[in-house]
């Protein structure tokens, strides 16, 4: 910013050049010798305002344009963030080709970049059982990367009994309930480790073929401190020996703490963490088989 004298600026000085000016003749007039004490004190404070008002007006100017150079950045990211969501999504659609509309991404659901990575990774390890911690427009994703595959299941955990009827009435409507199944598993305390947590009531399901991937995208995190944390203590005997484990809103600060209690204490794993919009972690599981 170019941090120039205004007109106002300069009529702002002249103004206060002709009232010392004033003071001065007056004080003479008035006061005779004891002017020459007096006026200059008096020419300071009335300088001084005259400057501290400038110098008021200056930064003014230099915060609003900060103020504007922040908004611009902020918003220039938000469209470099809406473009790449909308890029994912005709990726996601022109991939998948879905005989009907999916139900709404972002917000609480899914993000198109997320789901774009699941289809990627669907159909490049080709998983025949697929095992989800919540359900929703990735449950459809996912049937239809099966359906695409020509092989395999999703089994996909609920714990509110609105939300699994919903994900239920999704599947019926695209017709891959062959593919596809929702199970309503209230939250349930179980212990690990001697410590008492919330997780899906695993006396709803029965997994009976080892779990290739594991989309991990609840319960929410409202429910408590680290809640995702369950998901792999309880399931890991059951992941295939090349298993790919997904983790969903990755920026936050529990799921980065939740990844590193995974890795110490199941060896061997390997993480990644993926620029996504909430933030990714691929999860791999290296065991030899």
């Amino acid at each position: 910013m170019n941090l120039r004298i205004t007109k106002k600026d300069g009529a702002l000085i002249a103004v206060a050049a002709v009232l010392l000016l004033a003071v001065a003749v007056a004080g003479r007039l008035l006061l005779g010798e004891a002017a020459l004490v007096i006026a200059p004190v008096l020419s300071a404070i009335v300088m001084l305002a005259a400057l501290l008002e400038i110098y008021r007006r200056l930064e003014k100017g230099k915060n609003m344009e900060f103020a504007l150079k922040q908004y611009d950045r902020k918003h220039d990211r938000a469209l470099r963030q809406l473009y790449h969501q909308v890029e994912s999504l005709l990726s996601l659609f022109f991939t998948l080709k879905p005989e009907l509309p999916l139900p709404d991404t972002r917000a609480w659901a899914a993000s198109p970049d997320l789901l774009k990575k699941i289809v990627e990774v669907m159909l490049t390890e080709k998983p025949a059982f697929v095992l989800e911690a919540s359900s929703g427009t990735s449950t459809l994703v996912i049937a239809y990367c099966l359906k695409k595959l020509g092989k395999g299941k999703i089994l996909s955990l609920e714990h509110d009994a609105k939300f699994a009827a919903i994900s239920k009435s999704h599947i019926a409507l695209h017709g891959l309930e062959d593919i596809s199944t929702i199970v309503h598993a209230p939250l349930k305390e179980v212990e690990i480790n001697g410590k008492k947590w919330l997780w899906y009531d695993t006396d709803r399901f029965t997994i009976d073929q080892p779990i290739d991937m594991l989309f991990v995208d609840g319960p929410p995190g409202k429910i408590q401190k680290l809640s995702r944390y369950p998901a792999l203590p309880l399931l890991y005997k059951h992941l295939n020996n090349r298993a790919t484990i997904i983790l969903d809103d990755g920026i936050r600060e529990d799921e980065k703490q939740i990844v590193a209690m995974w890795e110490k204490e199941f060896s061997p794993l390997s993480a990644e963490y993926l620029e996504t919009e909430k933030g990714t972690f691929i999860i791999h599981k290296n065991a030899q088989a």
